[in-house]
């Protein structure tokens, strides 16, 4: 079956507490064929989608995406501007027989609480009732039931990191001539669990085992997708808590019923399922107690891939203090410290007062001696499984030797997802002790087969693993773990 199909999206996994706001110049939005060149041949979301209506034979018509790294709350008028945007790239395609959305399902704009039901409300009076709309969607999606009303399939990464962000793609575009032909009648359920989940990967423990019981209903032919979202608890609104997200085939009652079962086993798992976390100087003393090396330190608290500002200094400074040897960290962004090295040059000794520029919640400057060791434009590639081949930019960098630690430092807020940041810079992290790393867990992939262990550092920050430290105000609530009398 031959079909024509528009793919497109908007991307943003939104940080309510964050206090500056993402606007227009924050996000890469690519249109037409430009979507294609950044995505064909990527691990990514659209990649999958073009992957799959390639091998299909589908005509495709790409329209807009956009996407920033995770920030702040969404100006309204850039918000308003790159929707207005889409829905024409949309409106010209038409007539079409499906439209294909790569969204995240945590994105927050001023004025609009969840912008992937706005963005599917819109994208469906546009195309009218028949014209099939298939999405994609984040594991850290807070999702509302009315999504489930607005599209015929949606697909949610179910690996943190998110290996399997192309494969989804796939999936949303695979089952497009099953849904035209009638042989797939989609029926979708959202469970919502009372629970915010701090994030957590699922390589192991209790997210696995959620996952383990997932595939075992997928087995069944009736059940077309079944995924665990673990949502993003950094978002205060009532949307706000992990799910369950069934699309059966013709049949309500199993949807309901799978959906139901797993997030029991979610809810039964509460106390359980969440990482473990220390103060980063106990983090570093267990990390030089280990013999097995090299070892990671996490920067969880100031994880840019949730809307830290990446340029916080707790545990830079604690691995500082400890007077390590054999030691690497990346990366704090402080494009004022990157500019004064690219100014003095390789070979020099410079003072420096580096990060906790942003605000005081993430720890105060650091002032130290630093010696230049390498300098670079930011430009490389994505190597990782997720979002593999992935053109990155994080703007002019620097190699700092801070006493015995290699500090990176670059121009632009980076999660750090494989070794691709410290190789640039001629770092061979396996040859180092102790490494620290600005993310939570999508770094796993990438380092799979280089760190021995890991533990995360937790501090004040806007992704702290301690939930009790924000202050919500529009969240549902009773809601675990911050009000334990929730019951489910």
């Amino acid at each position: 079956m031959t079909f024509k199909l528009a793919v497109g999206g908007i991307e943003h996994e939104t940080n309510t507490f964050r206090l500056q706001d993402a606007k227009s110049s924050d996000f890469d939005v690519v249109r037409g064929d430009a979507l294609i060149l950044k995505h064909e041949g990527v691990r990514s979301y659209l990649g999958g989608m073009l992957d799959a209506a390639a091998s299909l034979g589908a005509t495709v018509v790409p329209t807009l995406h956009a996407d920033d790294e995770p920030s702040g709350i969404i100006d309204a008028d850039a918000y308003a501007q790159m929707v207005d945007d889409l829905l024409l790239h949309i409106k010209r395609a038409l007539p079409l027989d499906a439209v294909a959305l790569a969204l995240h399902g945590a994105g927050v704009a001023h004025g609009v609480s969840n912008i992937e039901v706005d963005i599917c409300e819109k994208v469906r009076q546009l195309v009218g009732p028949e014209v099939k709309i298939v999405i994609t969607l984040d594991l850290h999606g807070n999702l509302n039931p009315r999504l489930s009303e607005l599209v015929d399939a949606a697909f949610g990464t179910r690996y943190h990191p998110h290996t399997d962000m192309f494969e989804r793609g796939q999936d949303a575009v695979n089952i497009i001539p099953r849904l035209l032909d009638g042989s797939v009648i989609p029926e979708l359920y959202i469970e919502k669990i009372p629970f915010l989940l701090a994030p957590v990967t699922t390589m192991y423990g209790v997210a696995a085992a959620v996952n383990d019981l997932c595939r075992q209903f997928e087995k069944d032919d009736d059940i077309v997708s079944c995924t665990f979202f673990h949502g993003f608890p950094y978002v205060d609104n009532s949307d706000s808590g992990a799910s369950v997200l069934v699309v059966a085939n013709g049949n309500a009652e199993k949807a309901g019923g799978a959906a139901k079962q797993i997030a029991r086993l979610v809810w039964d798992s509460r106390e359980t399922i969440g990482a473990q976390s220390f103060s980063p100087e106990a983090a570093v003393e267990i990390a030089l107690s280990s013999g097995d090396w090299p070892v990671a330190v996490l920067d969880g608290a100031d994880n840019p891939g949730g809307g830290c500002p990446g340029d916080g200094t707790y545990l830079l400074r604690a691995m500082l203090e400890a007077d390590l040897r054999e030691a690497c960290y990346a990366a704090v962004c402080d494009p004022a410290v990157v500019r004064q090295s690219h100014e003095a040059g390789v070979g020099k000794t410079i003072q420096i007062t580096l990060g906790g520029k942003t605000d005081e919640m993430h720890g105060a400057p650091i002032e130290a001696n630093a010696y230049v060791k390498a300098l670079t434009d930011g430009r490389f590639i994505r190597m990782s499984a997720e979002e593999k081949g992935r053109s990155m930019n994080v703007g002019p960098t620097v190699r700092l030797q801070v006493g015995g630690t290699e500090v990176i430092v670059v121009s632009e807020r980076h999660q750090v997802y494989d070794p691709e940041i410290f190789l640039m810079h001629g770092i061979d992290v396996s040859r180092f002790k102790i490494v620290g790393i600005k993310s939570t867990n999508k770094w796993r992939d990438g380092f799979a087969s280089i760190i021995k262990r890991d533990y995360l550092a937790d501090s004040p920050g806007l992704m702290s693993q301690d939930l009790t430290r924000y202050d919500y105000k529009q969240i549902r609530r009773p809601l675990w773990p911050l009000d334990k009398e929730t019951r489910y």
